[in-house]
């Protein structure tokens, strides 16, 4: 039963890194689809999780509700900075995902 608290890090992970990414393609003015930065995010999150738990560097009882929630508060900040850079620094992104400059 223990082992069904991987599945919120996943996800929590892949999200976090996707508003990562997206914002630092916007920084850097990356020409990069959202799709290939959301790819690279999951398998990122998926072997970064397979490696940290087969190298028994965390187990699954160290994964607790505390990560989830920094992971959730990093993902909330990171996609409030994109947004507010939105303005500023437009990029092709934004019409990739609809979005009114």
């Amino acid at each position: 039963m223990h082992w069904l608290i991987v599945v919120p890090y996943y996800f929590f992970t892949a999200l976090t890194l996707s508003a990562l990414l997206i914002l630092t393609a916007r920084l850097l003015r990356l020409k990069v689809a959202v799709n290939t930065l959301v790819t690279g995010a999951v398998i990122t999150a998926l072997i970064g999780m397979i490696l940290v738990l087969s190298s028994d560097a965390v187990s699954v009882a160290d994964l607790t509700g505390r990560g989830i929630l920094c992971l959730g508060i990093a993902s909330f900040v990171l996609a409030g900075l994109d947004a507010t850079l939105m303005k500023s620094l437009p990029h092709s992104i934004d019409h990739e995902l609809d979005f009114e400059v």
